[in-house]
């Protein structure tokens, strides 16, 4: 192999442009940043980036093959009942990917030495990947952005702890039967992990529940990584410019973010966070309930706006290129999610200086817990997560200042492109 860069392709069901399907685009800016051909291939175009390769490249071709495809997926899913919430099942069955096999394949046009997945939904199946990997014999890299790749399906398994022994009697989809469909699927992704043998990349709290698992507690190329980010991108900008651009007023001096694609996702802990901010609200002072704003941003504010003590001002979805000026101005940055692999959103903030109260799970157990980056409480705990907040907002003047230097040094350190391109290029050294 000597000192050949391998030829990547980046695949993520995910809109590149558009809250976590950024992911997908860092990732790839990386690697073409450090010098390796690398493609990249989504569900549909994506605007300013005709460079992309995508599935589906007219509206006449897309409906065509989706019209046809639904037909066969509606036959194959006829049985599925409705989910319970908490769970997430984007197909039925690994033989009917979300998009025909024969689509993907058919934009395949050169040949890669690395395919390295992001986002699934939408998009692939495990028959996808064997697929794929019958017509290209390549490496493949799984970036794990949820459960997907461990469990029978489900992309966020609640307190299902079934993933431990092979699934079926799936509680998602109110299954009695233990040969159901989720155990059918776990069988046969161990067929295609034996086949393929990617390489399984997570933080330390996914590759806690890989470990566990039927398909993966067994397996050799399950690798620790941490979130890559654009710190160009999300870095600290001038507090002040930022305030006086979503013209927050001056007696409003300490204030919180939060935020996510929809505020009454339950695996996102808005009901936590609620309790949290009354607790909060009841330790301050009228002084001190004055100065703080809650800045808010995501879907469906209607369930939740009538819980807040505080004043609060709601942005409605923020763009990713605007995500830099909402951390900067802000205080600090809430995580109360329970059941997530990451959010990105605490990387990003941490790269814009912004300190994180987070609960004890996700990516916050690599940057945050005893980082001296924010505050990791209990998880569900909303007295201690309203103690991380009234933690920040106590400090000192130097005391914060510093904190919000640890911030972008610790961002920088962990989650930098270059230790991301590493990573990948050790990898394929390792197992090809």
């Amino acid at each position: 192999m000597g000192d050949k860069l391998p030829r990547v392709l980046v695949i993520s069901s995910a809109d590149p442009t558009v809250g976590p399907g950024v992911v997908g685009l860092t990732h790839y800016n990386a690697l073409k940043k450090a010098g390796l051909d690398v493609d990249f291939m989504t569900k549909f175009p994506v605007e300013g980036h005709p460079e992309f390769i995508s599935v589906y490249d007219g509206e006449s071709s897309k409906c065509l093959s989706k019209g046809l495809w639904k037909i066969c997926r509606r036959l194959a899913n006829q049985r599925i009942k409705k989910q319970v919430p908490g769970y997430y099942f984007f197909y039925k069955k690994e033989t009917f990917p979300p998009v025909p096999t024969r689509d993907v394949l058919a934009k395949i046009k050169k040949q890669y030495d690395v395919i390295y997945v992001v986002f699934w939904q939408g998009l692939l199946s495990f028959a996808t990947i064997e697929a794929l990997y019958d017509k290209l014999k390549c490496q493949f890299q799984f970036r794990c952005v949820d459960y997907s790749p461990m469990s029978g399906g489900c992309h966020f398994t609640g307190d299902c702890q079934r993933y431990q022994t092979g699934c079926g009697c799936c509680p998602a989809v109110y299954s009695m039967d233990e040969n159901d469909f989720t155990h059918w699927n776990v069988k046969y992704r161990k067929k295609i992990y034996e086949k393929v043998k990617p390489v399984v990349y997570g933080n330390s709290y996914m590759n806690s529940f890989y470990r566990r698992s039927f398909l993966l507690k067994d397996y050799d190329r399950l690798e620790v990584v941490y979130p890559v980010m654009d710190n160009e991108t999300y870095r600290p900008l001038d507090v002040d410019c930022c305030r006086e651009k979503y013209e927050i007023p001056h007696k409003k001096r300490f204030l919180i973010f939060f935020g996510c694609q929809r505020l009454t996702d339950e695996r996102k802990g808005m009901r936590y966070l609620q309790e949290a901010l009354r607790i909060l609200y009841g330790k301050l002072s009228e002084e001190e309930r004055g100065q703080i704003l809650l800045i808010i941003a995501g879907h469906d504010i209607d369930p939740i706006k009538e819980s807040l003590l505080f004043d609060y001002k709601y942005l409605g979805f923020v763009k990713p290129q605007d995500l830099p000026s909402v951390y900067s101005m802000s205080s600090v940055f809430l995580s109360p999610s329970v059941n997530d692999a990451g959010p990105s959103m605490v990387n990003q903030s941490l790269s814009c200086g912004t300190p994180v109260v987070a609960f004890e799970m996700g990516t916050a157990l690599d940057v945050v817990k005893g980082k001296d980056t924010g505050y990791c409480a209990k998880l569900r705990d909303s007295e201690d997560f309203a103690k991380g907040i009234e933690s920040v907002y106590k400090l000192t003047s130097p005391k914060y200042d510093a904190l919000r230097a640890r911030c972008r040094d610790v961002a920088v350190e962990m989650t930098s492109k270059e230790a991301f391109v590493k990573k990948v290029l050790q990898m394929y050294s390792k197992y090809s």
